[in-house]
């Protein structure tokens, strides 16, 4: 079993990797040994640090990160960076894939989306269940027109119904869409801001992706999987309890898919 799990993780990395230098993103592959940087702590906690030399170090938890500290110290010329590779947390080491795209456009956003999703139906007879996708400011938009305290947001994040009708009333448009089925949220936020520029792009996502078949949910609960994203993230579900893709913009202009190869139930 051992075996062939680890020729199996060996095959996908050999096809993932080709896949991304066809589509011409920059392979890297960088020690897992790196310089502390303390927003790294942040975002991570349970980020390993030692020190070597009077200099502090940490392995490397996330390639998000690691890349994105890469690209600022080096001004590196390549948009889109593709790796295969271990990060370690907890003191687990878990095998990770994805991209990572700077200062990309929403068609290549969505390209890449749909270029995951294709390599990794090929690899699996299971079908994905489901896109689950937010983005933080659907909620701002709720709170500045209807002058909400911004504490609403940990109501909505709990999914804490009862409280929310007790603070906003049963009729109040954002105990509506709380109480009606996560399925339907899209259609009722797309009725209340229709010309909205981040629906616009979740609604061109959902169009770009209606040939997979799976369901496209619009939670205004589901949280950030990881707490550097600060627009539009999502998570692809095949028939299985954990996400396989989990993305999101970052840092302003920035974009990254991570592949999850531990327990995604693609391995």
């Amino acid at each position: 079993m051992e075996n062939t799990l680890i020729i199996n993780r060996l095959k996908l990395a050999q096809d993932y990797t080709e896949l991304l230098d066809k589509e011409n993103y920059q392979l890297v592959d960088m020690n897992m040994v790196e310089p502390f940087y303390i927003e790294d702590k942040e975002h991570h906690p349970a980020t390993i640090i030692f020190e070597r030399n009077e200099q502090l170090m940490s392995i490397r938890s996330d390639w998000t990160r690691s890349l994105l500290n890469y690209n600022e110290n080096y001004q590196l010329n390549q948009s889109h960076f593709g790796y295969f590779g271990p990060v370690v947390r907890d003191y687990e080491t878990f095998y990770q894939a994805g991209v990572e795209l700077y200062g990309p456009g929403e068609e290549e956003i969505l390209k890449s989306i749909d270029m995951h999703l294709s390599f990794f139906k090929s690899k699996t007879a299971d079908r994905y269940r489901a896109i689950v996708v937010n983005n933080d400011e659907l909620l701002d938009l709720y709170i500045e027109k209807y002058d909400l305290d911004s504490s609403i947001k940990e109501l909505i994040y709990e999914k804490n119904i009862s409280e929310i009708r007790k603070v906003l009333g049963e009729a109040h448009p954002l105990t509506v869409l709380m109480t009606a089925k996560v399925s339907d949220q899209i259609e009722i936020i797309n009725n209340e801001f229709e010309t909205s520029e981040v629906l616009g792009f979740i609604n061109h996502l959902r169009n770009y992706l209606e040939d997979y078949n799976m369901k496209f949910i619009l939670d205004l609960s589901f949280r950030s999987p990881q707490s550097y994203y600060n627009g539009f993230y999502f998570q692809v579900f095949l028939n299985h309890d954990y996400p396989l893709l989990s993305g999101g913009e970052y840092n302003s202009n920035a974009f990254g898919i991570a592949v999850n190869l531990s327990n995604g139930g693609l391995l």
